[in-house]
């Protein structure tokens, strides 16, 4: 079966990032779908004609359209990329669930309330329609490989995690009122937690403007969240360095394992230095048995859900889990960073409840 895929949002996840030197390809949805020998793009939405006729120069596509609305109802797909800024994914995603879409892959995050995605869910949930959330690292080949060595017992019994997650808005002019660092780029971080250690129990946090405060938003947070398995994290995000930092240590009872672009691993051996005692030694990280594609296979897991209606490793429920848990920051930082158990009862934007009280 060829796989009618629509792509609404032309921007630079949806497809202008191919044009980035420095990334392996594919590296965008419409890449991806362009890639993939059972999926055709047959049809995109953006709200400007000049990235509609740039997007259907570059992949072949005549159905382009500034509403994505008359896309949905007219076009019968079975696969949909959302790739546009956040605030519009319920919207989109709710009509294309009532149009019959099959499967939706949606950019991090899943939105900016709990309300939203609730409502993604729902609406996904009553159609049928599998719904995935692009937290690429999911996918990614060095953190799958972390995630079996741990499972598998390499560094013993996972005690605590730390992250950080700097510097890696698209641009130093990028600005939003109603999306920061934790938002745009942190989601990433609190997900691949949660991919590693299970459901949150509890957060403390804050989120504050220490640098730039001309932002609407929050330039440095700080957070430490309890896992319900008794695991403990603490993660740094920021915006006020010149470059760009991803990368996450789980610490284990026996070693270590650091990931960022690529990993590194340590294990237990007698110490050296000190008779009785056990110290870190550097081993080789496990060759990954293949290098991912992040895209491409998460748009073949899609359309592998579809066809058998097995869960995917990203679901709704999932993005939904990593919006809490930066929600529950924000509320932490109203409370006077005061530790905020999960489930979090408010499902407003809480980032919006701090601007309107003035506490952020």
């Amino acid at each position: 079966m060829r796989y009618r895929a629509g792509i609404v949002g032309c921007g630079r996840i949806g497809w202008k990032l191919e044009d980035d030197p420095n990334r392996p390809k594919p590296c965008t949805h419409a890449g991806a779908y362009a890639s993939i020998p059972n999926t055709q793009i047959v049809a995109a939405s953006s709200r400007t004609d000049k990235s509609l006729k740039s997007f259907g120069e570059r992949f072949g596509v005549d159905a382009l359209y500034t509403d994505f609305n008359e896309m949905l109802e007219k076009e019968n797909l079975d696969l949909l990329s959302v790739t546009t800024n956040p605030e519009l994914h319920r919207d989109i995603v709710v009509k294309a669930a009532e149009c019959g879409v099959r499967g939706i892959l949606c950019e991090k995050p899943i939105s900016l309330s709990l309300d939203d995605a609730d409502d993604m869910i729902e609406a996904c949930r009553k159609s049928g329609t599998v719904l995935m959330v692009m937290h690429n690292r999911r996918w990614n080949s060095y953190y799958v490989k972390a995630k079996e060595l741990l499972d598998l017992g390499a560094i013993g019994e996972l005690v605590s995690i730390f992250g950080n997650c700097q510097g890696c808005k698209p641009s130093p002019d990028w600005l939003s009122d109603r999306e920061g660092p934790l938002l745009h780029d942190a989601t990433h971080l609190y997900d691949i937690m949660r991919f590693f250690a299970g459901d949150i129990d509890s957060v403390v946090g804050s989120a504050e403007k220490r640098k730039h405060l001309h932002y609407g938003v929050e330039d440095t947070c700080f957070s430490h969240m309890r896992f319900k398995n008794g695991v403990s994290a603490v993660a740094l995000v920021n915006e006020r360095t010149s470059y760009m930092r991803f990368d996450i240590e789980l610490q284990g009872s026996d070693g270590k394992i650091l990931l960022g672009p690529d990993a590194e691993m340590w294990q237990v051996v007698p110490s050296k230095r000190a008779a009785g005692f056990r110290e870190l030694e550097k081993v080789e990280f496990p060759k990954p048995e293949r290098e991912a594609n992040v895209y491409m296979d998460a748009i073949g897991e899609l359309i592998h859900c579809v066809e058998t209606g097995e869960p995917s490793r990203s679901t709704g429920e999932d993005g939904r889990a990593a919006l809490e848990a930066i929600m529950a920051i924000y509320e932490s930082q109203r409370r006077g960073n005061s530790p905020v158990q999960l489930p979090l009862g408010v499902r407003e934007s809480l980032l919006l409840a701090l601007r309107r009280e003035n506490r952020l």
